[in-house]
């Protein structure tokens, strides 16, 4: 039992928001140093489309297409303690309707919060995240990834929030 403690704890701890990530870790980054996503890049509004031909297993059995009108989001100065909230926008652009199975953070700081009901085609929906900076990350500039699991292809793309960690006054 105590070893299980002992292995559970070593786990979480391990898991926890200690500070800022290294630099690429759990993100795939192209050669500009941005965020990357099997995807086409709409050129009138620079937003991505996921990649209907791309392989990857199906979530709902009825794939669509999304695209977000950012993937990335930089908060600028926030202070420890406190709450920040974004909302990433999204498009159904295929012809069934858009399923967001789960939207997972790369750390506990950050919250992601998906819509529960699904997006018809052509609507616009929403995804917010909250980032609450933990004490470990005070003076640092901090990276996270929010991954969204969807009836698209491929069925996992990839949001970021950044951030710069200063002391409350």
């Amino acid at each position: 039992m105590k070893k299980g403690l002992v292995y559970l704890f070593s786990a979480a701890l391990l898991m926890s928001c200690s500070g800022a990530e290294e630099e690429g870790s759990d993100i795939e980054v192209n050669t500009e140093g941005e965020s990357s996503v099997v995807g086409t890049v709409n050129p009138e509004s620079g937003a991505v489309i996921t990649n209907p031909n791309s392989s990857s297993e199906d979530v709902s059995g009825e794939e669509t297409t999304i695209e977000y009108f950012e993937m990335k989001h930089d908060f600028g100065n926030v202070f420890y303690p406190s709450d920040n909230k974004y909302t990433f926008k999204f498009k159904n652009t295929g012809d069934k309707p858009l399923v967001i199975e789960k939207a997972t953070a790369s750390c506990g700081c950050t919250v992601p919060n998906k819509p529960e009901e699904p997006i018809l085609p052509g609507e616009i929906g929403e995804l917010d995240v909250i980032f609450r900076p933990k004490s470990g990350q005070v003076g640092q500039p901090v990276t996270k990834k929010i991954t969204v699991v969807a009836n698209t292809n491929p069925k996992e793309t990839y949001l970021e929030i950044s951030a710069k960690v200063l002391e409350a006054m």
